[in-house]
């Protein structure tokens, strides 16, 4: 995998959340720079991601000398907590649904083009669908979340229904189909196919410790692309074989089963840097993640965009 696969920051943000997590000792920069290193990004795509990251605010730099140093902040430690939660736990609950709707509307002048992208981005985080234009809607009462993210986007004007049931459609007007729930399931069966050799190849040992660091980011690269994607849409509107359930256990047997090799890469690369640290270093299991007993935010994404009210920007240019 290389920095076109996945940008530095993202990358960067994963392999620390995996590894680091709960770690409070100082981490040397060139170390970081090795790691990314290890997945096709350059030095100055390696810096680039860093520097990105230390403003977002998860890391904190230290000078002592002549070297450079990274720290995990304490913002940085509770967001690998939900993330690595929401990624390995993701698809196993369901909740009950009252077989009701919230609707988002809203109006934006021409002039304000700006305020409609920052509108829909932030209803798209909480995993509405445009139903029409200016017409977002998703299954649940999530109209007091919703009021807030709007409220100080000085929208021309808008309005929040809850409690909305659908008593009859006329053509495409089932909301589900805002969905787009065809390319969702491709990808899910797209996903649980591509990995099938690659379990075959672990339960037969045939992995080493530097493709299992590889394989196993790889992987979770991939399968976030759901809980940061997928609606989450109640049981009584999907198909009755939605493939997600599969797609989860493909998951987690991947980055189960390549967890003891990928740390033991980790360590080693770590050693020639800072052995002290070293041996400190491991990653959590999923049955651990899942009892720390994080709540699911069931309102969007963890992927960064709600530290910021816009997209990540790219930082591929290596």
């Amino acid at each position: 995998m290389t920095s076109s696969h996945a940008g530095s920051q993202h990358l960067l943000v994963t392999l620390l959340g995996t590894y680091f997590y709960g770690q409070q000792k100082p981490i040397p920069s060139a170390f970081l720079v090795r790691l990314l290193g290890e997945f096709g990004v350059t030095e100055v795509g390696a810096r680039n991601g860093l520097s990105r990251v230390t403003k977002r605010g998860l890391l904190e730099v230290s000078r002592p000398g002549r070297s450079t140093y990274y720290r995990l902040s304490d913002e940085a430690h509770a967001h690998h907590a939900e993330r690595l939660s929401e990624i390995l736990t993701f698809g196993l609950d369901q909740e009950t649904w009252d077989g009701t709707w919230t609707v988002a509307m809203f109006s934006v002048a021409e002039r304000d083009r700006a305020q409609r992208h920052l509108a829909r981005h932030r209803l798209g985080t909480m995993r509405f669908a445009m139903f029409y234009d200016g017409v977002w809607i998703r299954p649940g009462s999530v109209a007091e979340q919703t009021v807030i993210a709007l409220k100080d986007l000085d929208l021309q004007k808008a309005t929040v229904l809850s409690g909305a049931s659908v008593d009859g459609v006329h053509g495409p007007g089932d909301p589900v189909q805002a969905f787009a729930l065809d390319e969702l399931e491709l990808r899910y069966r797209t996903f649980v196919d591509s990995l099938a050799v690659l379990q075959s190849r672990i339960e037969a040992g045939e992995i080493g410790a530097a493709e299992a660091l590889l394989q196993r980011t790889t992987v979770m690269h991939q399968w976030r692309y759901f809980p940061d994607n997928d609606p989450l849409l109640p049981s009584e509107l999907l198909p009755e074989t939605w493939p997600l359930t599969d797609a989860h256990a493909a998951f987690v047997s991947v980055y189960d089963g390549l967890g003891e090799l990928a740390d033991l890469r980790l360590r080693h690369l770590l050693a020639d840097y800072a052995p002290e640290l070293a041996a400190d270093v491991r990653s959590l299991t999923s049955d651990e993640v899942r009892a720390m007993n994080i709540p699911p935010r069931r309102l969007g994404s963890l992927t960064g965009m709600d530290l910021a009210d816009s997209p990540l920007d790219p930082d591929d240019e290596d």
